[in-house]
């Protein structure tokens, strides 16, 4: 399981998100604040760590008799995102996950061991991304960067991530 936290230099810690922002958000955005919709959205709040859409699927097909379909589960996670209420991360064995973030930029250092993720704003590739554009003629218009190392306390326990098992 990956846990979430804020240390040090990195992202400042923000006002937790409440279900009464998140659906103010979605309205100014133009959606509509459907019952199944704002199922995901209460589900996803009370995620403190970071979560998978899978998870999501389990603890809404368990509490409401699998009502919510799956499809549903994944594109109201996917707004969530494009309207800054989730970020969404890279894990380290390549599959996405969520975290309840305040809106802003910040990108993640995740620990290979436990899955803990640590946000934090320095970004190097908005100075970056004006040469990549000149370089390759693409039009940027988005960038994902997450970090993977091991955590202290994985250091500590000698917990090692799998791949430096082999």
């Amino acid at each position: 399981m990956m846990k979430h936290a804020t240390l040090g230099n990195a992202a400042p810690k923000l006002p937790v998100l409440t279900e009464q922002n998140v659906e103010s958000i979605l309205v100014q955005h133009g959606y509509r604040l459907t019952r199944p919709r704002l199922a995901v959205i209460s589900a996803a709040l009370r995620h403190r760590h970071p979560f998978t859409a899978e998870q999501l699927v389990a603890d809404l097909g368990t509490a409401n008799g699998g009502a919510i379909g799956r499809a549903t589960i994944y594109r109201t996670l996917e707004i969530l995102a494009a309207v800054d209420v989730l970020t969404r991360l890279i894990q380290a064995d390549g599959h996405p996950a969520y975290i309840c973030d305040s809106p802003g930029h910040r990108h993640h250092i995740v620990c290979s061991g436990c899955g803990t993720a640590v946000a934090f704003t320095f970004c190097p590739i908005e100075e970056l991304a004006p040469t990549l554009a000149r370089d390759t003629a693409f039009e940027i218009h988005d960038h994902l960067l997450e970090v993977f190392g091991v955590c202290p306390s994985c250091q500590d326990s000698k917990r090692l991530p799998p791949q430096a098992h082999a």
